[in-house]
């Protein structure tokens, strides 16, 4: 039916000769590596092929000899012949099929011993009960048949003695294979298999017992690595990042979606509290599961949106001259809603009235407006426009903040454009607080300007500028010392077949806390930590990068462990890397 069928072969249970004389009995069977389960290996050929490989390999765990051409005519009711010739005598016993199973796992060099010593076959048969028939075979004298016979019940029973068994339920089918090639290489006396989708474990009690203790301390690695936990408690926004709730109403529209990116991308939820008797608002980020919590990631990434919207604030100024029944109706506007659906902020500063809000949502309120003041005196629009033409703010340098005000410019009706009444503000505008700027400072990379608070303030939030993204944090860390050292690997990560992998090993040796640790004077332990890349472009691009900021001392710091909670140990300082050859891309 099948044209070729492929099988997993668990290499750490034949030999390397053993293995490679399969392609010898089978010469259409194909060898390779399988590049998914570490310690495999894939055979790939037609049925017959794969079915005498199986029994060939059954043959080797059970102790006999496998050297036969594998042909269904030796086999006879289901009787597995090991080729011993001019059988004379021949004895025969019943075991537990489950018991002779972990017999010949765990008991392979005594099985030998029995073979070479006695010079006797050992031919079997699984019978529908659940026992196997095990018959000792042999051309020499019956004498020995008999010995082979007590010993074999002798070291039978001694290695069953105590023998227990478990199934412990376990989901992922994939990390189930591994599980069991890990515990097998782990444990000689214990025998790990899958059943029913679920481990069972067979052996002495006292190694199922570590065995579980084994998978207890693999899970929670697994879970600190593989999920990169981090405690909400450790980071400083925890309690929610306080803004302006005015500022955050002008800049809804635009936050909004990307507050829904920043949910999905580090699974949180949001909540949002007023303070302040609503001047303030607290964005919170909390983590939607309990196994992974990335809210200090989604806080900051936040804080950029909310720096990179705020720099795109505009402001326009009415002009002053205007009829009082106007300026009545602008007074009208300042402490009524109308102006809140089209998401901008009308304030009066001594004798002008003052539009805030992004560019685009600045031209439907000025029509609106003019719309508004215009049916309330025709008569005196004719002569002129209420509104100014020009900008207030200072303008960002980003392409986004030059579309909009292109955009802006471009939906001004033309009269509007040829009568308006500009008005130059004597100072700046401070991009942070909407304000004219007090104590200016200016960021020497880039040459923004803003207030000597408000900018200040922005700095403990991200060591970046609020308008252009320009790092203005320090680019050296406090990494204790250690050597980073490279290598590649043949197997691949899972979800990147095709190629192969970078294994990146640092060893950081420990030493004593200096002033840019938290506990100057104390010691800290060296660690060393292993992670991975794949072996494509990407990967190495990536991979220069971490040399780079393995140079500068960025990769690790001094402080509180994020999985263990313990003070005073070289920890990762925040640059994600992926520490198991399994699971998803940061792990």
């Amino acid at each position: 039916i099948f044209l070729t069928v492929s099988a997993i072969l668990n290499t750490s249970m034949f030999t390397e000769q053993e293995r490679e004389k399969i392609t010898t009995l089978c010469p259409n069977l194909k060898r390779e590596g399988n590049p998914d389960i570490d310690g495999s290996e894939k055979l790939t050929g037609d049925f017959t092929d794969i079915e005498k490989a199986y029994h060939y390999f059954k043959d080797i765990l059970a102790g006999n000899d496998p050297d036969h051409d594998f042909s269904h005519s030796e086999s006879k009711n289901g009787l597995k012949d090991e080729n011993c010739l001019n059988i004379e005598e021949m004895n025969e016993l019943t075991v537990l099929s489950a018991l002779y199973e972990y017999f010949t796992y765990t008991c392979k060099e005594q099985i030998e011993k029995l073979r070479e010593h006695f010079g006797v076959c050992i031919r079997t048969e699984d019978c529908s009960n659940g026992t196997t028939l095990v018959r000792f075979t042999s051309d020499k004298s019956p004498a020995l048949i008999q010995k082979a016979n007590e010993y074999f019940i002798r070291i039978f029973q001694k290695s069953v003695e105590d023998l227990k068994q478990e199934k412990i339920p376990i989901t992922n089918s994939y990390t189930l294979n591994e599980i069991i090639m890990k515990l097998n290489a782990r444990f000689r006396n214990l025998l790990a298999k899958e059943e029913g989708n679920q481990l069972l474990l067979r052996g002495p009690a006292s190694q199922i017992l570590a065995a579980k203790k084994f998978l207890v301390e693999e899970s929670e690695k697994s879970q600190a690595e593989n999920n990169m936990k981090i405690s909400s408690e450790l980071y400083e926004y925890r309690n929610g990042i306080e803004v302006d709730a005015s500022v955050f109403k002008l800049l809804e529209t635009i936050l909004s979606k990307e507050m829904e990116d920043i949910k999905d991308k580090f699974e949180t939820v949001i909540e949002k509290k007023d303070s302040s008797h609503g001047q303030k608002i607290f964005i919170i980020f909390r983590p939607k599961f309990k196994t992974s919590d990335l809210s200090s990631h989604a806080a900051e990434s936040f804080i950029n949106a909310f720096q990179n919207a705020s720099a795109m604030l505009k402001e326009k100024r009415i002009s002053s001259k205007l009829s009082e029944n106007q300026k009545k109706r602008l007074n009208m506007l300042l402490n009524g809603k109308q102006l809140e659906d089209l998401h901008v902020k009308l304030r009066k500063k001594e004798d002008k009235f003052i539009l805030s809000g992004l560019p685009n949502h600045l031209c439907a309120a000025e029509k609106h407006i003019m719309s508004l003041l215009n049916t309330e005196d025709s008569t005196q629009t004719k002569h002129r426009t209420p509104l100014s033409s020009d900008l207030g703010y200072q303008e960002a340098t980003g392409a986004s903040a030059k579309k909009y005000s292109g955009r802006q410019r471009n939906n001004l009706p033309s009269e509007g454009q040829s009568k308006a009444k500009t008005e130059e503000g004597d100072k700046d505008v401070c991009p942070i607080c909407m304000d004219r700027i007090s104590n200016k400072e200016v960021l020497k990379k880039c040459n923004h300007a803003f207030c000597k608070s408000c900018i200040a303030q922005a700095m403990t939030y991200k060591q970046a500028c609020p308008v252009c993204n320009t790092i203005y944090g320090p680019m050296k860390g406090d990494q204790p010392e250690g050597t980073m050292s490279v290598r590649t690997v043949p197997s691949s990560l899972s979800g990147y077949s095709g190629c192969g992998t970078i294994e990146i090993t640092y060893s950081m040796r420990g030493g004593i806390q200096t002033s840019n640790h938290p506990n100057p004077g104390k010691s800290y332990n060296a660690i060393s930590r292993v992670a991975y890349l794949p072996d494509n472009e990407e990967g190495r691009e990536i991979l220069q990068l971490l040399k780079r900021a393995f140079e500068q001392k960025l990769i690790f710091t001094v402080g509180r462990s994020r999985t263990t909670g313990a003070e005073g140990v070289i920890t990762w300082n925040d640059i994600h890397h992926k520490t198991s050859m399994t699971g998803g891309p940061i792990q």
